[in-house]
């Protein structure tokens, strides 16, 4: 299963629920609160000397994040672990952190796995994600999937997003567990709450697919421009899809080509792909030719064989481009080396002219005869990819 979060570190300025401190502590906690780092790095350095474990908590911190002293993570580990041993749970946690980065201490997934259990078992949300985390993906210790789904749970039963959202991962690929679409619609809703923008865009494809749930375009629709507006460009690239065949919604090639430019300008390559039709095609916007050639050439520079072949006629016949055989030659020649079978049998008439190339009949042949083996072996791409 593809794992879409990794450990990161999560520093916490703690809100403690203690009624009162030593002068010299809140002095400390007040310079803090303002921004002054310095003056609570010299208050609360005397105090962590003498033992108090929230002043070393914090002066970790403080170490780990350079603030208020100069960034120094094996200082930062050593105050941790004066506090992680007085049970500080968010010592504990950023030991498991620094333990698993390797960052002023030798990497160790297997003592970062012991101090995110202690503090997750003190109820440290983080730590109990990581630990899920840990057991699903095997970093650290074996694979272990009802101990993964065991601390995720106890950390989405915090509102932890992202355990919430791995849950229904785990639920919906059936991999590592059995297979629930139900259970997967239940934490991706939960996740989505919350903004998490892939846990959106999965109740958009459940919806979409009818799994889990009743099938649903309006509501699948609704999910990924929940999942769109917060940049999500797979989510972006599926509206577009979906106004282009009006699935669920009024079509509205416009729509489709809002839609497709926002992924296509985080480098969605199938957006930039079914921009380049619309544009070839005249649809959602007057026909452009020019338009259509710059959006193939993106997606041909990232290797798209059939924006390759595309761009190569463009070339060939001087549409939106200026006629140039050599060019044409070219793209036919890299979406043909891909198993394209029009690329190749142009790349054979190319051969059979001399367009582009010397003519050379023994190549045109090998190239048509290419042609003909992909046509028999491949069946014919869908001009506008369909929803990822």
């Amino acid at each position: 299963m593809k794992k879409l979060f990794s450990v990161a570190i999560i520093l916490i300025v703690l809100q403690f629920s203690v009624l009162a401190f030593s002068d010299d502590f809140q002095d400390g906690l007040d310079a803090a609160t303002q921004g002054d780092f310095k003056t609570a790095f010299e208050k609360w350095k005397p105090l962590a000397k003498k033992g108090s474990a929230l002043a070393q908590f914090n002066m970790g911190l403080m170490y780990d994040k350079g603030e208020g002293v100069k960034r120094n993570y094996k200082k930062a580990v050593r105050w941790y672990k004066l506090a992680a041993k007085q049970g500080v749970a968010s010592a504990q946690f950023n030991l498991g952190v620094l333990y698993s980065k390797g960052k002023g201490v030798r990497q160790s997934f297997k003592k970062a796995l012991i101090f995110y259990a202690r503090a997750a078992k003190q109820g440290n949300v983080s730590a109990q994600f990581n630990l899920g985390l840990m057991y699903d993906i095997g970093e650290g210790v074996t694979p272990d999937y009802k101990r993964a789904i065991k601390w995720y749970r106890l950390a989405a039963k915090q509102n932890n997003a992202q355990a919430q959202f791995n849950l229904g991962q785990l639920y919906e690929s059936g991999e590592r567990v059995t297979q629930d679409y139900k259970k997967a619609f239940k934490w991706y809703k939960q996740a989505a709450k919350y903004d998490n923008e892939l846990a959106q865009l999965r109740l958009g494809n459940l919806f979409e697919k009818g799994k889990g749930v009743t099938k649903n375009h309006k509501k699948a629709v609704k999910w990924f421009k929940l999942a769109a507006d917060q940049g999500n460009e797979t989510a972006q690239f599926n509206l577009g899809y979906i106004y282009s065949r009006g699935i669920g919604v009024k079509q509205s090639y416009s729509e489709a080509v809002k839609w497709y430019r926002l992924a296509a300008g985080q480098g969605n390559v199938l957006a930039q792909f079914n921009l380049g039709v619309l544009y070839s095609d005249g649809r959602g916007a007057n026909q452009s030719y020019s338009k259509a050639a710059s959006w193939f050439r993106l997606a041909a520079k990232k290797g798209d064989a059939e924006a390759q072949f595309r761009l190569g006629v463009m070339y060939e016949e001087g549409d939106g481009v200026e006629k140039d055989f050599e060019k044409a030659v070219k793209l036919y020649r890299l979406a043909a080396d891909q198993g394209h079978t029009m690329a190749q049998g142009n790349l054979g008439w190319m051969y059979t002219n001399g367009n582009g190339v010397e003519e050379d009949l023994d190549e045109a042949a090998k190239w048509y005869r290419r042609s003909e083996q992909s046509r028999k072996a491949k069946n014919k791409k869908d001009p506008l990819s369909s929803l990822r």
